[in-house]
């Protein structure tokens, strides 16, 4: 392994490009185990759809409700959990969704979750076997972070966290119903706000996960979780400073994960970490100066997952087996749903020849990816990209 992330030819997964629903761009934004992904693609029209993709079967539109011209699908359970296949998701338009699910044969229904009073939009983020979802609403001068179920109804997460909140996002849930909470709070001292992450559950309320090195000026988001709990982001130390990947464990704490540039400073962030540890995100490689798709191993040593591109790409989710989804710069504002794998074999996409990929001058390599507010939550990175895609 070189500074750059460089490894040996063997230890490379395949990137295998998804395509689209005949329109520029699409993005992943999950996978399951058993290698399904669902996001949501530009259609000929215009319009975006989610879709479902697999290798046999390529890329599937899943439609709207009647109605609604667009959707997006933002998670999948697990095949071999109870509604295994399911999807969340959306249906509607920008700034106007409505909650989905689709089950594993295609068919779409609403989710009767409401808006937290004097709050116009949001979006759901995750869900688990057992139906319950967390997701973000806002409006009104803030957002705030929830969690609901058909039984027990909708609970504000942020407003009840301990000093309140006006700004927050769930990053995801377990399947025993674990959330992580990101929050902006005001404790720190040298800056007017700061963010803080929390776990939370019916049954134990919240808990902080803190900061490293319990540094009161320290940021620290929690954009992932798996299932036993470890939770990954990027935080801050030592006051305003570049975000860096961090993987959290109740049993030891913070664990800083490295950039590519060593010694020198950086900017990354994590997205995902799957049952063996392995995290998933972004980095800045500075010989490109592109944000860039990187997997650190639960050993900590980092790894660009296409070292032969040198345009923006940001992994996403990363299933048990470890093929990992996210996107790729393929033109000009134009971005691809991808999948980096050593084993799967997709008959229905195209494979990238790496080492004959040209740079890109292009919006998603741009500024939105390097700042720290698009990076807050899942959806505001997927919004940081899609607005750039739709500024051409």
């Amino acid at each position: 392994m070189d500074a750059a992330g460089h490894a040996s030819s063997s230890n490379v997964p395949t990137r295998i490009d998804l395509g689209t629903l005949g329109g520029a761009s699409s993005y992943s934004a999950d996978i399951n185990g058993s290698d399904v992904v669902v996001g949501w693609s530009d259609t000929k029209s215009g319009a975006t759809h989610a879709f479902r993709w697999t290798a046999s079967a390529g890329m599937t539109d899943l439609g709207a409700l009647a109605g609604d011209s667009e959707s997006r699908a933002v998670a999948i359970i697990d095949g071999s959990m109870a509604g295994g296949g399911q999807i969340l998701g959306v249906s509607g338009s920008e700034g106007n969704w409505t909650p989905v699910v689709w089950t594993a044969s295609g068919s779409i229904s609403r989710l009767p979750i409401p808006l937290i009073p004097n709050f116009s939009f949001g979006l759901p983020v995750g869900f688990n076997s057992h139906g319950d979802v967390v997701g973000w609403d806002a409006g009104g001068g803030g957002q705030h972070g929830w969690a609901w179920s058909a039984s027990d109804g909708k609970y504000d997460l942020s407003a009840n966290v301990d000093g309140g909140s006006n700004e927050g996002s769930a990053g995801g849930i377990t399947g025993t119903g674990l959330v992580v909470l990101t929050t902006r709070a005001f404790t720190c001292h040298q800056t007017a706000e700061c963010w803080r992450t929390y776990t939370w559950s019916q049954t134990s309320g919240y808990s902080s996960i803190g900061t490293p090195g319990s540094d009161p000026e320290a940021n620290v988001t929690g954009l992932g979780v798996n299932e036993a709990g470890t939770i990954v982001g990027w935080s801050t130390q030592n006051g305003p400073s570049a975000p860096s990947a961090y993987r959290w464990a109740a049993s030891s704490g913070f664990t800083s994960l490295p950039h590519y540039s060593a010694g020198t400073g950086g900017y990354g962030y994590a997205a995902a970490v799957n049952s063996t540890g392995t995290v998933v995100g972004a980095d800045l490689e500075p010989l490109s100066g592109s944000i860039v798709a990187t997997a650190w191993s639960s050993a900590g040593a980092i790894s660009r997952l296409t070292p032969g591109d040198p345009n923006a790409s940001v992994a996403i989710a990363i299933n048990s087996t470890g093929t990992i989804a996210g996107w790729a710069n393929v033109a000009d504002r134009v971005n691809h749903a991808v999948v980096w794998s050593s084993t799967l074999k997709a008959s229905h996409s195209n494979l990238v020849s790496v080492g004959t990929l040209s740079r890109h001058v292009s919006a998603a390599s741009t500024p939105c990816l390097k700042g720290v507010r698009s990076i807050l939550s899942r959806q505001a990175l997927f919004s940081c990209t899609t607005n750039a895609d739709r500024a051409r």
